[in-house]
């Protein structure tokens, strides 16, 4: 039984020493690819939509080469990783990230309004809650007054107005759930806020029509 035991025990301890050494021979390899060569495996994972192992293996090159002359891609391709598979906050602090270090390359443009389109991904139309609206409206704002913007800014001016319109449906929306309820001073104050904050998106009419037929139904109450 002993000798049974003993043949188990030497057995195992040579299946370990053999996937001991396999691990680390494929550990020596590993140190021994390139930088240039870990970059191109990175995009290739990323191209075919293999998020998760391209940013592993872009993450490897960061530590592993920091004096890579391409780190600024590497960092915004991280960023866009995150983007593109829908992981909006990872996306937004990788772009900050990429931002504070390289501040003057020619794609912190992109990188800021990729960061207010991080924002504006996530407003859900029957959220009432303005808080991603707002934060995508001060986003796209800082797109557009950064030095030398470029076509970003442009682009960021259009979305600017789309979500400024989309308060004020939200507003008309409110207006019409408060009637809804009997609340006609409410409805008329979220209608008039339309008027007030939101002018020129396209519902001014419509809001000035709510708002006047709230006002004479509430006085003749």
């Amino acid at each position: 039984m002993l000798s049974i035991y003993r043949f188990v025990l030497l057995t195992l301890l040579v299946t370990l020493a053999t996937g001991c050494q396999s691990w680390w021979a494929a550990d020596v390899k590993d140190k021994t690819v390139s930088a240039e060569e870990l970059f191109n495996q990175g995009k290739e994972r990323i191209k075919e939509k293999q998020y998760q192992d391209g940013i592993n293996i872009l993450e490897k090159l960061k530590s592993g080469h920091p004096e890579f002359k391409q780190m600024p891609e590497v960092y915004l391709a991280i960023a866009d990783s995150f983007y593109d598979e829908g992981s909006y906050d990872k996306a937004i602090a990788r772009y900050l990230q990429f931002m504070e270090l390289y501040p003057g390359d020619k794609e912190a443009p992109r990188a800021r309004y990729q960061i207010a389109m991080s924002y504006f991904n996530q407003i859900k139309n029957t959220d009432l809650d303005n808080s991603v609206l707002k934060q995508a409206i001060r986003a796209f704002k800082a797109v557009s007054e950064s030095p030398e913007p470029g076509e970003w800014g442009k682009k960021a001016e259009e979305k600017s107005r789309e979500c400024q319109r989309k308060l004020a449906e939200k507003e008309l929306y409110k207006s019409r759930s408060y009637i809804s309820l009997g609340n006609y001073k409410a409805a008329r104050i979220a209608a008039q806020r339309v008027i007030d904050e939101y002018s020129k998106l396209g519902l001014d009419d419509e809001a000035k029509k709510f708002s006047t037929r709230l006002r004479i139904s509430n006085s003749n109450r």
